[in-house]
């Protein structure tokens, strides 16, 4: 149990660290929360001390460790420095990512990460063999069985009166752990924390009693700029994706989704529904264009939002601020499992009405006359007047009381209303989050966002968001036609999904919440759990398919095969054979791969010798997705950076550029093209692309001898001029001093 005892407060790191050796001695396991939510300066001073004294042992556990973006060649060197300059300059990197990318770990300190930056680690030794593989929601319970003794975490100061903080971007396993510590009777835990006043202070269960901590260290010191996440630009595939998943979406139903490009597109896109209805609608339609029940037989949705989705997801992502301003993710949950039905049924509105009093007493929720719980629930929810008295069923005023009143009469019914009468009631939540990272335009949102809309996000423990077994019935209500998105690298014909890790065992990123909510749509009533992925992917210019006959790695069983999304379409593969499941995989691949794999079917016997791929799916081209967004307006409508992002616009369009580079690898074949355009360009005609010229200064190419510098540079500026050759737009860019806080 958490002391009662007011915290101690240190200005100086290492005096709080040698008080917290002093409380629990030299055998420390800290726990750190993922993302944004560590507390750097804590773990840095208390890794250095395990560094320099072999007598203390040291285990962190934690996830997704933030690294400023590295420079692995000579382009993204050039690139990224200024970058580094201007967005992280006074972020402290972690000490123990460093020594462990090094090799350099001491012997007495191991560093074990159940969730990984995807791909960052899979060439360091000591991340791979000390990775934990474990689901998000059991990370409480981990944590306890290794003896977890500290946790230390990034926290945000009141912005009133009170002496209370916030957890912020991370009460998703402190409140579990805690609590479960508590439950268990676990020895005491020592709560560090890190108090930086750039964090957002988010209420809800993040609002936390000072008496949480053991100790806090406060001072300019802490005070940092939050580490940002840039958005990365969006790709055709990603919208075509995007459009697929956006018709599986409910008016009225829950949504969650992830960081990163496609989950930008998937919002812009469901954006896009509401605010260009008829554009959406015609693209949808020309993507499903003929398309048969072979793979899909689920009605597309494409109607506006009237009701409005509601956002229960572990990672908040910017796009559902964009979600919330557009009109989209504006339905209401409310903590309360009759109330929520009552207004999931449409028996009454969110408003106090005398509907929804007699809607409450038809159902059993109140009695009548109304109890002291009744009347408190109803005066807390902003149902009744705050003046009503239960007892004697009585109003009172300033001079004693007034007349009897409860249920049995309308005039009743008014006196109860009184001033709350048609007014929305309280303590609606439309997004439910366990943690958050973006850009500095979602922290500097949430740091001015008024505090009445503020109140309506949830900041909880991942135990809420991600499982059903506690307030299992409120959850039912609240995560009606539930719509849980999640991406994988592969997924294979009958329906296993690869999403953390190769086949020779290393892993890529982690398993994360992606089980969690997958089991999740298998119990909810309505729900699906939508599984989203390039149907192909260019590795050193070479084109792979992502839907394979198998894989040694396996993340989702086949047994929990739901929906898969790729560019080309949907295939619903709940309840259906193992034909049927192979059949509608292969209708969803790229051509260049159908014939592969359906001869792969064929010969193990799962699909009959005479089936033929149906028409309507033998065009699954890129070129024809191309074909599709490139018709009119439509490139303005599909920016590469649909919710901004911290680069400015030149470096935007270099990203662009570069991110094309990348996915061509080291393919002659792939450059020559570029190489030439480049070179021209170059050499001749500058003063034709001054974009260009700016694109190769930005870059310190201007002048160079250098034959290797050279070669670079003629790359770059075919690839920035093929950019220009595209229609689409960038989307809002600004410069890091228009997108940070004053």
């Amino acid at each position: 149990m958490q002391s009662t005892k007011e915290p101690e407060s240190f200005d100086e790191v290492e005096a709080c660290v040698d008080a917290v050796l002093e409380r629990v001695g030299k055998h420390i396991v800290l726990g750190l929360p993922l993302g944004i939510g560590k507390a750097n300066h804590f773990a840095n001073a208390l890794y250095a001390r395990a560094e320099a004294d072999p007598r203390i042992s040291l285990t962190i556990f934690t996830a997704l460790t933030l690294e400023r973006p590295a420079s692995g060649n000579e382009l993204q060197r050039r690139f990224v420095q200024p970058l580094l300059d201007r967005l992280y300059s006074d972020y402290q990197d972690l000490a123990y990512n460093q020594a462990r990318r090094k090799g350099l770990l001491p012997r007495n300190v191991e560093v074990c990460e159940f969730f990984m930056q995807p791909g960052s680690m899979l060439n360091v030794a000591s991340a791979q063999q000390d990775y934990v593989s474990t689901n998000y929601t059991l990370v409480p319970r981990d944590l306890l069985d290794r003896g977890v003794n500290v946790v230390a975490q990034m926290v945000s100061p009141a912005i009133d009166s009170s002496s209370d903080y916030s957890l912020s971007s991370n009460p998703d396993l402190t409140l579990p752990l805690l609590a479960l510590a508590e439950a268990r009777n676990h020895g005491p835990i020592v709560v560090v924390g890190e108090v930086n006043p750039r964090l957002p202070f988010v209420g809800g269960d993040a609002r936390v009693s000072a008496t949480l901590f053991d100790f806090l260290l406060e001072g300019d010191a802490f005070e940092q700029e939050i580490f940002p996440a840039p958005n990365a630009p969006v790709r055709i595939t990603d919208y075509a994706l995007s459009f697929h998943i956006a018709s599986l979406v409910k008016d009225g139903g829950t949504l969650q989704v992830g960081i990163g490009a496609l989950g930008d597109a998937i919002c812009h896109v469901l954006r896009l529904r509401q605010t260009h209805n008829q554009e959406f609608s015609d693209i949808l339609h020309a993507l499903q264009f003929e398309l048969d029940a072979t793979a899909s037989s689920i009605p597309a949705e494409s109607s506006l939002f009237t009701q409005g989705i509601y956002g229960a997801s572990e990672m908040v992502p910017e796009g559902f601020l964009h979600l919330r301003r557009a009109g989209v993710m504006k339905r209401k949950v409310y903590q309360d499992a009759a109330l929520q039905s009552l207004l999931n049924s449409g028996v009454a509105s969110d408003c106090a009405s005398e509907e929804l009093l007699l809607a409450l007493r038809d159902s059993g929720r109140i009695q009548s006359p109304l109890t002291e719980e009744d009347t408190k629930f109803l005066q807390d929810m902003g149902i009744i007047d705050p003046s009503y008295s239960w007892r004697g069923h009585r109003f009172l005023d300033e001079g004693g009381e007034l007349e009897e009143c409860d249920l049995h009469s309308a005039a009743g019914l008014q006196k109860l209303l009184g001033s709350v009468a048609g007014k929305p009631i309280s303590g609606g939540t439309w997004l439910h989050g366990g943690f958050y990272l973006g850009s500095t335009s979602l922290y500097r949102e949430l740091r001015e966002m008024d505090p009445d809309e503020l109140a309506g996000i949830n900041m909880t423990g991942i135990d809420y968001i991600n499982a059903l077994e506690k307030q299992r019935e409120l959850k039912c209500v609240q995560r009606q036609h539930a719509r849980f998105v999640n991406s994988a690298m592969m997924v294979t014909l009958n329906g296993a999904v690869v999403s953390d890790g190769l086949g020779n065992g290393k892993v890529v990123s982690g398993v994360g919440g992606q089980y969690n909510f997958v089991a999740q749509a298998q119990e909810l009533p309505g729900a699906r759990s939508i599984i989203a992925l390039s149907s192909t992917r260019t590795t050193g210019g070479r084109v792979q398919s992502n839907i394979v006959w198998e894989y040694p790695n396996c993340t989702i069983p086949r047994h929990l095969r739901d929906i898969v999304v790729t560019e080309y379409g949907i295939a619903d593969l709940r309840g259906k054979t193992d034909r049927d499941v192979i059949v509608s995989m292969i209708c969803i691949a790229d051509k260049r791969f159908q014939r592969e794999l359906l001869a792969k079917a064929r010969a193990a016997g799962k699909v009959e010798r005479g089936f033929k791929i149906p028409p309507a799916y033998r065009n699954n081209t890129p070129h024809r997705l191309q074909a599709i967004f490139e018709q009119g307006h439509r490139p303005a409508l599909l920016p590469y950076y649909p919710l901004g992002t911290d680069f400015t616009a030149q470096e935007a369009q270099l990203a662009v550029a570069l991110q094309s580079l990348k996915e061509a690898g080291r393919n002659i074949f792939s450059y020559w093209p570029l190489l030439r355009k480049g070179r021209d360009i170059a050499k001749h005609r500058l003063d034709e692309f001054p974009a260009v010229r700016a694109c190769l200064e930005r870059l310190g190419f201007d002048g160079s001898d250098d034959y290797h510098h050279r070669l670079l540079a003629y790359l770059v500026a075919g690839a920035y001029a093929k950019f220009f050759d595209d229609k689409r737009a960038l989307g809002d860019t600004a410069e890091i001093t228009d997108t940070a806080a004053p």
